[in-house]
């Protein structure tokens, strides 16, 4: 799955004062996934500020694991999902029902839990924790995720706009991430706020054809120049396979194996990130209860 060379997402820290800032564009990639979902609309626009939230914390981690966010809502979508890796990989989802039900009209929600697991390279869970979601908005969600599960302040900005024209395109998916160190200056903290509170609006900063994330790094640091530590290309990825769907039927009961292999047809399977279909046959269930029996 190959994305826009524009999209980007940035790390920096602040030269002289002790600050780090995520910058994100991810217009194609998140457009990518909507397509795979068909995702319009509402639902394009969550998928995308869902999955930035997940790349700003994915990008604190210390290993090769990765984050995964939920947001649950009342109302006619239940959840949102995004997961993402340091090296910006990132997928999400909708429960498909859910999208096509509300294709046609600007679903109605209200936010109520934002929730975060971290797993390892093993994909063994090493954190999680749970908010109430206080917003609409992903990125005060994500603000306040962090004052509360890690005591650490932080400003956060996460928009994307949708295309007038077209309900599957976005116009951006953007959305920035500015956490001071223990040990900033009141008097730099107090400067980085007000920068913050004169932020103009995203849209400031797209020509009509591509966002300037540069400018819109400029315009949060202000006085304070940042040096760029890595930038990388982020991109949708899915780790799901044939193994994986496999393993998967592998953990429901033995009754309910036998019950698929007397009905005598295949079983298709669809993951729920990317959308791909993977065919089970009767002969490889049965090999899992034979393997089960060995056992």
């Amino acid at each position: 799955m190959q994305n826009s060379s524009l999209d980007r997402l940035i790390r920096a820290t602040g030269s002289h004062v002790p600050f780090r800032l995520v910058l994100a564009d991810i217009t194609k990639s998140a457009e990518e996934i909507g397509k795979m979902h068909g995702a319009s609309s509402e639902a394009l626009k969550l998928l995308a500020e869902t999955s930035l939230a997940s790349l700003f914390l994915s990008s604190s981690l210390k290993f090769a694991g990765t984050v995964c966010v939920k947001v649950s809502f009342s109302g006619d979508i239940s959840f949102t999902e995004a997961d993402s890796t340091p090296q910006g990989l990132f997928r999400a989802m909708i429960p498909q029902d859910e999208i096509q039900k509300n294709k046609q009209y600007e679903p109605a929600l209200s936010p109520q839990r934002f929730e975060v697991v971290t797993l390892d390279e093993h994909g063994k869970r090493v954190r999680e924790s749970i908010i109430e979601a206080v917003s609409e908005s992903m990125g005060r969600n994500l603000s306040v995720y962090m004052l509360q599960s890690a005591q650490t302040r932080s400003a956060v900005g996460i928009e994307a706009r949708l295309n007038k024209n077209d309900p599957q395109k976005l116009d951006y998916a953007v959305g920035f991430y500015l956490e001071p160190f223990a040990d900033i200056a009141d008097d730099e903290l107090a400067q980085l706020e007000k920068q913050i509170a004169k932020l103009p609006a995203f849209s400031e900063f797209f020509d009509g054809n591509q966002y300037n994330l540069n400018r819109l790094m400029e315009a949060i640091s202000g006085e304070y120049p940042t040096t760029i530590v890595r930038e990388i290309k982020p991109q949708p990825y899915c780790p799901c396979s044939k193994v994986r769907s496999l393993a998967s039927l592998a953990t429901i009961p033995t009754e309910d194996l036998q019950d698929l292999i007397q009905d005598g047809k295949n079983v298709e399977l669809v993951c729920e990130f990317c959308r791909n279909k993977y065919i089970i046959t009767p002969s490889e269930i049965q090999e899992i209860l034979n393997d089960r029996l060995l056992k």
